[in-house]
């Protein structure tokens, strides 16, 4: 199996903070991984280095060939194919459940809007929230707003895909959907 990921030497600092220190790892195409460790110890840190959302002090993370940590490397490319299911889920509060799914992949993927609206009904079904694509963001539980923010993800085929979130709110067959 190749690698898609590969960490090495990671480091990230706040000031004199240092809060990665060090880290390598790989990961294979496939692989579902959990970061676990107490408040602070550097997890949505590393996720969000992960991301491309923070600078790495220094060290090296390369997805799929490409390195986050040169300069030179077009982020925004990189960006189409890692992603992240944020703590609060990040929905935009000005669309509708279907429209937050359709956005990434109109605006980045450039598939049609027919093509993206078909991928994201098909993604509420299998959440279980086809009912719920008219509806905003407001009028949703924590549980369906987790379930959105997971479609949303999904509809841009990612390479990786961080959950920096508790998930408290998805049950057993939800989990195990997302994961596979």
């Amino acid at each position: 199996m190749s690698v898609q990921i590969e960490v090495t030497d990671l480091h990230k600092t706040y000031g004199k903070n240092e809060v990665l220190k060090g880290i390598s790892a790989k990961f294979n195409k496939g692989d579902v991984v959990c970061i676990i460790g107490p408040s602070g110890s550097g997890k949505s840190t590393f996720l969000r280095t992960l991301n491309g959302l923070e600078d790495a002090t220094s060290g090296d993370v390369i997805i799929n060939g490409y390195n986050l940590t040169d300069k030179n490397t077009d982020i925004n490319l990189v960006r189409q194919h890692v992603g992240m299911v944020f703590q609060h889920f990040n929905l935009f509060p000005n669309m509708t459940v279907l429209e937050n799914i359709m956005y990434a992949p109109v605006e980045l993927k450039k598939l049609t809007k027919t093509e993206a609206k078909e991928k994201a009904l098909r993604l509420l079904e299998a959440v279980g929230l086809e009912e719920k694509k008219d509806t905003m963001p407001e009028m949703l539980s924590g549980g369906q707003k987790q379930r959105v923010a997971i479609a949303r993800a999904l509809a841009m085929d990612l390479m990786l895909c961080s959950l920096m979130s508790q998930l408290r709110h998805l049950t057993l067959r939800w989990l195990a959907m997302f994961l596979t």
